[in-house]
């Protein structure tokens, strides 16, 4: 009986035990798929996470790029040197602007000064020169904002706002913005006023000068009441004309053209030459005005006595010839010298911005000898120490030559 009882516990217990396998079984297996199911799961999303973040990186990478090369294309914080025929300025110039064109349109702002050479000359309406503009050319449009105006031109047209002075010498200056300050004008007519919607006998009064009017002209000019704030001064002009303007127009190109061509000739031929041209201080400044002012002079009696001996005459003539190349060329040079000294003064190295500046300098070098008295004095300045550095380059080239060869010979 016992035995019997024994074995049915024992059948009840392996009958338990093999019910209950294969649900732990399956509990085991669920739980491993469910766990192989999380880490799949896990590993997608990790996956998913870590691609968002590298697509997000790249999208901020990429726009990040692209703003540096849209901030690079439109905004410029250096000087800018620019020649062409048609040159339009939309982008903001930190710095001065250089330009040599036929025409020149600036439709930004520009943080120094500009120096335009150029046919027209045009500042738009979202123009805006925080500084100086100076500029020679046939006309002028000012329909933004201009510091100061300092123009040489045929037709000055102002319908924006100068922010303080204009300096102005043209044949017609038609003022219908506003002139923040004082006014300095050599014209033949001044126009404050414009007509109306095509209109003849209507008007409407644009022009203002908040400051000072001085103007000459061949004929007072009748200046309209309450465009002028400060007080208005003729001065009578008695040679001031169209030719005038021409003229002063053809002299200045004469002078920017020729300073250019024989930069161009002697940094093709000769360019040490060029680089040599920068001995202006105060050592060498007394010796080439002395050399400047001796040698024209003893080039000329040494031609007269040449000239008196038949037998010499020929030699008269060529050193005659050689004393005009040297006074017609020693304008150019004293140019060429003071731009290099400017050159490296500002550390500009490169040809364009050597280019730019040499223009620069010329035309600033020839509003100088406009100046009434001082310009006379000035102009035979020049030519003395173009002649004295042509000369003392000369004897200073002998100088090195010789050195570079007993240096040469005591390697030897």
């Amino acid at each position: 009986m016992l035995k019997r009882k024994f074995g049915m516990i024992v059948l009840i217990l392996i009958t338990t035990i093999a019910l209950a396998l294969p649900v732990v079984r399956a509990d085991n297996e669920t739980t491993n798929n469910a766990s192989e199911n999380q880490v799949v799961t896990d590993n997608n999303t990790q996956s998913t996470e870590t691609t968002t973040t590298d697509e997000t990186a790249l999208a901020e990478e990429s726009a990040e790029s692209q703003n540096t090369a849209m901030s690079e294309e439109n905004f410029k914080q250096q000087d800018i040197y620019l020649t062409g025929d048609n040159v339009t300025i939309d982008y903001i110039v930190d710095g001065n602007l250089f330009v040599f064109a036929n025409t020149v349109t600036i439709n930004s702002q520009i943080g120094g000064d500009a120096f335009i050479f150029a046919n027209s000359v045009t500042v738009g309406e979202q123009g805006y020169i925080f500084s100086n503009l100076f500029t020679v050319s046939t006309d002028v449009n000012v329909q933004g904002v201009v510091y100061d105006l300092y123009a040489l031109s045929r037709n000055v047209n102002i319908t924006g706002y100068v922010y303080r002075d204009i300096r102005v010498t043209s044949d017609t200056l038609n003022l219908f913005g506003t002139v923040g300050r004082n006014a300095y004008v050599s014209c033949s007519n001044i126009n404050f006023s414009q007509n109306s919607d095509g209109q003849e006998d209507t008007t409407v009064l644009n022009g203002m000068i908040n400051g000072n009017l001085e103007y000459s002209s061949q004929n007072e000019i009748t200046i309209p009441d309450g465009t002028v704030t400060g007080e208005v001064k003729y001065n009578e002009q008695k040679t001031t004309s169209n030719v005038s303007i021409q003229s002063y127009l053809i002299s200045l190109g004469t002078i920017v053209a020729t300073a250019i061509l024989i930069w161009l000739i002697s940094s093709w031929l000769a360019p040490k030459f060029v680089k040599r041209m920068d001995i202006i201080n105060k050592k060498t400044i007394l010796p080439s005005i002395g050399l400047g002012i001796i040698a024209p002079i003893i080039l000329a009696i040494v031609s007269v006595i040449l000239l008196l001996i038949r037998i010499t005459s020929p030699f008269g003539l060529l050193l005659l010839a050689i004393l005009f190349i040297l006074i017609g060329i020693s304008t150019s040079i004293s140019i060429i010298s003071i731009n290099n000294l400017i050159c490296n003064k500002l550390k500009i190295n490169k040809t364009i911005g050597n280019f730019g500046m040499l223009i620069v300098t010329a035309i600033v070098l020839w509003l100088i000898g406009l100046i009434p008295y001082i310009g006379g004095i000035f102009g035979i300045v020049i030519v003395i120490l173009g002649i004295g550095i042509m000369i003392y380059n000369l004897f200073r080239r002998e100088k090195l030559d010789t050195k570079q060869s007993d240096e040469n010979n005591n390697k030897k």
